[in-house]
């Protein structure tokens, strides 16, 4: 599994402010470029899905990268479509604490579009 430091150094990492059971779950496309993921179509269809809520989607800006690295413990992530694919991760935070059963079904929905979890 990567560390806490490498999701966060070496990716750029959309969440979900809007709906309160994507607390501290993040999509990550490699920060390089090299990630072939359609950011806006995956959302699309996790809102289609009831996953992601309307509210417009928001990314770690580069100057809170340290502040996450400090302040989450990485729960889990998993990585799909190999180089030029994209992770998902789940943290807690003390003010934003993951939720598994969402996780759970954030793995499921991946799994079906995506192929297994590298």
């Amino acid at each position: 599994m990567l560390s806490n430091a490498q999701i966060i150094d070496g990716h750029d990492l959309t969440f979900d402010p809007g709906d309160k059971r994507n607390g501290s779950l993040y999509l990550g496309t490699a920060r390089d470029g090299s990630s072939s993921l359609d950011v806006a179509a995956t959302l699309g269809a996790l809102r289609a899905a009831g996953l992601w809520s309307d509210t417009e989607a928001k990314t770690v800006p580069d100057e809170h990268r340290q502040a996450y690295k400090d302040q989450l413990v990485l729960v889990d992530c998993a990585r799909f479509g190999g180089a030029s694919g994209f992770i998902i991760a789940r943290f807690d935070h003390p003010k934003f604490p993951s939720d598994a059963e969402r996780w759970d079904a954030w793995r499921v929905f991946f799994t079906q579009h995506h192929g297994a979890a590298e």
